[in-house]
């Protein structure tokens, strides 16, 4: 049950850091996404699904190293 709710409100954060992306408001977005994505990331992890682990982990990477990146120039 928990687990449902988690995958939902995984979805619904990431379409928000979509949403925010789409109409320009940054950080936010790059907060959104990271979040949602680094859900996603526990769930494939939980779900041991190779496949979404590795894209998720993959995504997160590129969001805190740009995050790195971006706020220390």
């Amino acid at each position: 049950m928990y687990e449902k709710i988690f995958e939902w409100l995984a979805t619904i954060i990431l379409i928000i850091g979509v949403a925010f992306t789409a109409v320009n408001i940054y950080p936010l977005n790059v907060y959104f996404s990271l979040l949602g994505n680094l859900m996603w990331l526990i769930l494939g992890v939980l779900w041991k699904k190779n496949s979404l682990i590795v894209i998720q982990l993959v995504i997160v990477t590129i969001y805190i190293a740009g995050s790195i990146y971006n706020f220390t120039i």
